[in-house]
């Protein structure tokens, strides 16, 4: 049966999106070669029919139209390609924390100083394991978890008579992710008030060994999140300590805590 010029025009507007499609599921199943010539030979056949519905006196404007067609259809299979794997997508989110203490470099120390830092935690439970936490060393101080009269803290220990700044940063990735949507669940231990629905004060500890007395600026930065359910990011929470310690204040100090969503 004869094909109208028509229905040979529509052809370029299906063959382009069939070539396209198979271009996709062949590079989904690792023959990328021949997605290559699969989708070469698809736009190659279309444009010789194309050639040919011109000489044969088919309209430039219906010849357009079906490319735009093809086009769109191209479109909208990328479209759907990338909705289908990305709903299959979850990763679980992560826990950061990050640590740093500005204004110690070049002090001196006793035989052992210590800095004491809050512990991140969730119903009680610290969010990184123990062994992630403790024996790390980051410029002479290392690391280790101890009982204080306000619960356990992280400390940075370093028995060097000079000392340097802090920089640590932790990370621990969560096992499951069932949402995007998520609570500012994770916080600083010890809370010792609630100032606000998103702020509270926590404590810290600075050494009285430390000298001569200088000013010190401590960073606490605890970040939960940035997971991917069906594709989508999960939201995240940030829970920062901005404290500026002035020159010769040392021991437990109080610092207040802030939650902020950031995506």
């Amino acid at each position: 049966m004869k094909r109208s010029p028509r229905t040979r025009t529509l052809l370029i507007a299906i063959l382009l999106p069939l070539a396209y499609l198979a271009y996709w599921l062949l590079r989904m199943s690792s023959f990328p070669l021949i997605a290559d010539i699969v989708l070469a030979g698809g736009v190659i056949a279309a444009l010789a029919l194309g050639i040919a519905l011109l000489r044969r006196g088919t309209a430039v404007q219906r010849l357009a139209a079906s490319v735009i067609i093809g086009v769109v259809l191209c479109g909208l299979i990328f479209l759907g390609l990338n909705v289908w794997a990305g709903w299959y997508e979850h990763r679980p989110g992560l826990v950061g924390y990050e640590v740093t203490v500005d204004g110690l470099e070049g002090r001196t120390g006793g035989l052992m100083t210590t800095i004491l830092v809050p512990l991140p935690v969730q119903d009680g439970e610290v969010l990184i394991p123990a062994s992630e936490l403790e024996n790390r060393t980051f410029d002479g101080w290392t690391t280790t978890i101890v009982r204080t009269k306000d619960g356990d803290m992280l400390a940075f220990q370093n028995r060097n008579n000079t000392l340097t700044d802090i920089r640590a940063h932790f990370e621990h990735s969560e096992e499951t992710i069932e949402g995007t949507k998520r609570l500012p669940v994770e916080h600083f231990l010890p809370v010792l008030s609630t100032t606000g629905d998103d702020r509270y004060a926590t404590v810290i500890f600075v050494d009285e060994g430390i000298s001569p007395p200088g000013e010190l600026k401590v960073s606490l930065t605890l970040t939960a999140g940035s997971g991917l359910f069906h594709g989508m990011g999960q939201e995240t929470y940030q829970t920062e300590v901005r404290e500026t310690v002035p020159a010769g204040t040392t021991g437990r100090i109080v610092v207040d805590a802030a939650v902020g969503k950031i995506r």
